[in-house]
């Protein structure tokens, strides 16, 4: 197999391609980050950032649990989108790790510390930061996070299956 030609031309257009294709990526990942600087600033681009990765972290752990809950107990799966968040070191030493990592060539995103850094010299046109929450966006939000809790369940119980097809009810 280390000599076939063929496989070693395809590895070698797949690395390329994923690279080229990432560092695209990555690129209008930063073109996004400064239009979003250029209307709000560099602190409230950040201040979200910031706020996106620690619900990211939260929302894993609560959905984790919540799966781990239901497939001991064998009781419903409730919306993953209502229960509360528990504040845990381990989450805030999660969210700090990540805002801290470096970009490796895989990613098809910045780090957030790039990210950071990238923005602080953007100037700003100081665009009016409206209040209230996203939730107030959505036409029916009860329905949606419905709809994603059923989604979520139908893939935890799926994996759960493939790892152990004992465990979840037919």
């Amino acid at each position: 197999m280390p000599w076939n030609l063929a496989f070693q031309f395809l590895r070698l257009y797949h690395f390329l391609f994923r690279r080229i294709s990432y560092g695209a990526t990555r690129l209008q990942e930063i073109l996004a980050d400064r239009s979003a600087a250029r209307l709000y600033g560099a602190p409230a681009f950040e201040e979200g950032l910031r706020h996106v990765v620690r619900r990211q972290v939260e929302f894993r752990s609560v959905a984790l649990n919540e799966a781990k809950l239901s497939n001991r107990g064998r009781t419903p799966f409730r919306n993953v989108y209502t229960l509360p968040a528990e504040a845990a070191t381990s989450i805030d030493d999660e969210v700090e790790k990540l805002l801290q990592r470096e970009t490796s060539e895989d990613d098809t995103h910045p780090a957030p510390v790039d990210r950071f850094r990238y923005v602080q010299r953007v100037p700003c046109s100081q665009l009016q930061i409206s209040g209230g929450v996203m939730w107030d966006v959505f036409p029916n939000p009860d329905a949606l996070t419905q709809e994603m809790t059923t989604e979520i369940e139908t893939k935890v119980k799926g994996q759960l299956a493939r790892q152990n097809p004992t465990l979840v009810n037919a």
